[in-house]
């Protein structure tokens, strides 16, 4: 208790009120049980729906479970709905629809909550200032005014007709400029929206495209439903990035708070098939041992190979998979762009690879070190090769077949690769030096 005391002095009433929410956020997480009781008692509720907006959703629901759900539903009113939205689907379907029914946005967010974690309408905000073209800048300029508290942001007016269909924006720097008398849509400029149940990665593209701060969100009517932020835009894209990582590593979707052996159970199955694949690149390798014996600098050259392979494979397929989210029909006129660049830098490096193997052999006193340097080279230029066509087909033909094309993993990839750099390798060695 005295030491609880002692670091609540350190820290005063009005230093966390005038704190940024993220930093207060910080600072929460670092307070025990009791410190945290007596905090929350003394900030506004507004500080701590703002707090708590800032902390990630299931961290902020494990903090407001020890609320009672009138306490809760307070909070949640308070914040954004795209935010309050994100805190109740982490909730367990008890406590959310207890909640919902005591919030007085209850219909807000339970239209956000309709919408599946990846559409663009759940990362929407409802809160927004909507103009008319009919309206003169005086008019419109009151109800920005009017308006301003309680919305996200203003630097951007959305103008719609009378039934609500989006028709363009208006600057707040242009209307406040503009003098009277001078309607709106004198000064309206078309805008790029997006659909609701379009895929949140594709609004995150064009807000890159057209850096927008704010996207309009309409429904297939066109009716103005809201608007994605930037804020909320990079947080989708983190998530998007971590999942494609955590694929792209043949790693299922990571959860902290998950049980190792549940974890393992996921991981499994993939681990199992990277080991059934790998079993003929070990049989290969034994297949050709006496190549091998016979000539040392192959087995020097051999893991070279294999690492360019799957490192140029793995280049490829970063490349097509962020060209499948972007534009699918582009993916295989960009193939063939990558394996031109394959036929390129692999020629450079087989070129290189040549060079040195000659030099060794020769070191190496062994026999026929002018064929064993072009086998090398050789070998290089073609799997460098195939390794980008590689990269395109597989996740290309998983996205024909209606899947994910980030589960074309890197360690899939990667192995395929190996095993037909195995082949090329030890097939023109066989080839070229088996009589030695």
């Amino acid at each position: 208790m005295e030491k609880m005391e002692e670091n609540m002095k350190k820290i005063d009433l009005e230093t966390l009120q005038n704190m940024h929410p993220h930093d207060l956020a910080e600072q929460f997480l670092k307070w025990d049980a009791d410190e945290r009781h007596v905090w929350m008692s003394r900030l506004s509720s507004q500080q701590l729906a703002e707090m708590f907006t800032y902390l990630e959703p299931e961290i902020a629901l494990e903090f407001l479970d020890e609320l009672d759900h009138a306490r809760q539903a307070e909070l949640i009113d308070l914040m954004e709905p795209d935010d309050a939205r994100d805190l109740l689907s982490e909730m367990d379907e008890p406590d959310k629809e207890d909640i919902l029914e005591k919030l007085e946005s209850h219909d807000t967010i339970s239209r956000l909550l309709s919408y599946d974690e990846d559409e663009s309408g759940a990362h929407m905000t409802t809160d927004f200032v909507s103009i008319r073209p009919d309206m003169d800048v005086k008019t419109a300029t009151k109800i920005v005014i009017s308006k301003a508290n309680e919305v996200e942001t203003i630097s951007r007016l959305f103008v719609v007709d009378d039934e609500g269909r989006f028709l363009g924006t208006v600057a707040l720097k242009k209307l406040i400029k503009t003098k009277s008398p001078q309607l709106i849509e004198g000064i309206m400029e078309d805008y790029p929206c997006v659909l609701d149940t379009d895929p949140m990665e594709k609004t995150i593209h064009k807000m890159r495209d057209y850096s927008a701060f704010e996207m309009p969100v309409c429904n297939q009517s066109k009716l103005l439903l809201g608007m994605v932020m930037m804020d909320d835009a990079l947080d989708a894209y983190h998530e998007e990035a971590t999942e494609d990582y955590e694929k792209l590593s043949a790693l299922p979707e990571a959860r902290e708070e998950e049980h190792y052996t549940r974890s393992a159970l996921k991981r499994l199955p993939w681990l199992l098939i990277l080991l059934v694949l790998s079993i003929p690149i070990a049989y290969i390798t034994t297949f050709f041992e006496e190549v091998l014996v016979a000539v040392a600098v192959l087995a020097f050259f051999q893991r070279l190979i294999l690492d360019a392979a799957g490192d140029v494979a793995t280049q490829t397929l970063a490349v097509t998979l962020r060209i499948l989210t972007k534009n699918p029909q582009k993916a295989l006129k960009n193939g063939v762009k990558e394996v031109l660049t394959g036929v390129f830098t692999g020629l450079i490096m087989g070129a290189s690879a040549f060079v040195i193997a000659y030099f060794l052999a020769i070191q190496m006193n062994s026999a026929q070190p002018l064929t064993l340097a072009i086998v090398v080279g050789l070998s290089l230029w073609v799997t460098v090769i195939i390794s980008p066509i590689l990269g395109v087909l597989i996740p290309v033909g998983i996205n024909k077949l209606g899947f994910d094309p980030a589960v074309a993993s890197g360690p899939f990839i990667t192995t395929l690769a190996d095993l037909s750099s195995l082949l090329v390798f030890f097939g023109l060695a066989t080839t070229m030096l088996g009589a030695i």
